[in-house]
């Protein structure tokens, strides 16, 4: 499948497109909302006896589904750098696994374990690491 957006192609089981952020199924939540647009709405009056408009649907907007907010790449990366040892910059980034196991790793090692965020903050702010726990993408 291809974004309408940018056109980008889309592998099967992601959601949004790792280029622009669309979400897959924009199309299809597009299509609905023409079909429910194009009927006679529903005039919403109770007893008229004239009916003859209603097409079975109240004119009922479908649900869309909207992008959740992009995170900020730099500012997952700074917080990796300063305060990783806390697993902050990953908290921030809904992998809470990773946060807590950094965490854990710097207080069994009264402090060498902070390493790891370091360097995983430069790694984020490289681009190594593209979308956050809910697979959308990052911002610059």
């Amino acid at each position: 499948m291809f974004c309408e957006k940018c056109g980008n192609e889309i592998s099967e089981g992601i959601k949004f497109c790792p280029n622009c952020g669309q979400p897959k199924e924009s199309s299809e939540v597009y299509n609905q909302a023409q079909q429910y647009s194009s009927q006679t709405p529903y005039n919403g009056q109770s007893g008229s006896s004239d009916q003859s408009h209603y097409s079975g649907q109240y004119n009922q907007t479908p649900m869309y589904n909207t992008m959740p907010e992009q995170k900020s790449k730099v500012a997952a990366g700074l917080l990796q750098i300063f305060l990783g040892g806390f697993g902050v910059g990953r908290f921030y980034l809904g992998y809470t696994g990773i946060g807590v196991a950094q965490l854990l790793v710097t207080i069994f090692t009264c402090g060498l374990g902070a390493i790891w965020p370091f360097v995983d903050g430069i790694l984020i702010l490289c681009g190594q690491v593209p979308n956050d726990a809910n697979g959308v993408p990052l911002k610059d």
